[in-house]
């Protein structure tokens, strides 16, 4: 029996900005029900590939593929497979949190009934029940990023891309998000989370790719990570043994 295809594909990622090459060469896959989590120094091209991935920027050479869909061939289809929570947030701000999630559940063509439980399930999930008529503009750092991890979790997509999504989050709404994720890996969604978080990363993912310099540096599975703690050693002693200084 043949091994099943990869919930995500990448292949030979490259994208420069004028003289500056930021991803030049990446490529990994990440099954389906599985934690990936995206390491990498500050400017090694991370958030960059995040974007690339979701269909929010065109690499000058390279392949992804979404449930098998090449996202430059099928980018409504592959996009919509996608949840996408960048590192710098861009909400509505003249819509309620409310608005805002039945505005990207419309997108993503989640039926009435469906998505009013799907967004009352959220408003609960995350914490915002009070806030829910509120205008985004008014929303803490903290909030918004919680409402717009509620717009990537809509509809149920197959595939997330959360590109810093702990930053700016209490410790109880962090620990709440990580449970999530947990919840949405064992059901079979796939997960990508871009971090600096180490330590977390290192207990929560299945497999972690490092990138430097626009590369794919090294890649570690979850038996690679269990047998970091074995030796004495860490995601963190990983992370600097393999990165330029």
């Amino acid at each position: 029996m043949s091994a099943p295809s990869p919930r995500l594909a990448v292949s030979g990622l490259r994208k420069g900005y004028r003289a500056t090459l930021a991803v030049a060469d990446v490529g990994f896959e990440v099954a389906a029900g599985e934690l990936c989590g995206v390491i990498g120094p500050n400017g090694a091209g991370k958030s960059t590939t995040a974007r690339i991935l979701t269909g929010q920027l065109l690499p000058d050479a390279g392949e992804v593929r979404v449930d098998g869909h090449r996202i430059d061939q099928e980018p409504l289809t592959a996009r919509r497979l996608t949840g996408y929570v960048p590192q710098e947030l861009s909400l509505y701000p003249f819509l309620t949190g409310r608005e805002t999630l039945r505005f990207v559940g419309t997108v993503r063509g989640l039926d009435a009934s469906e998505l009013e439980h799907a967004v009352d399930a959220l408003l609960e999930r995350l914490g915002l029940v009070a806030a829910q008529h509120r205008l985004a503009r008014e929303y803490s750092e903290g909030m918004a990023r919680k409402l717009a991890i509620g717009c990537a979790l809509l509809g149920d997509p197959p595939l997330l891309v959360l590109d810093e999504s702990l930053n700016g989050l209490d410790p109880r709404a962090a620990a709440e998000l990580k449970t999530v994720l947990r919840e949405r890996v064992a059901a079979g969604t796939t997960v990508l989370l871009v971090s600096h978080e180490l330590d977390v990363l290192e207990r929560l993912c299945t497999s972690v790719v490092l990138i430097d310099r626009g590369k794919v540096v090294a890649t570690l599975d979850r038996t690679g990570l269990d047998a970091l703690g074995r030796a004495g050693s860490s995601l963190e002693a990983f992370f600097l043994e393999h990165t330029a200084a």
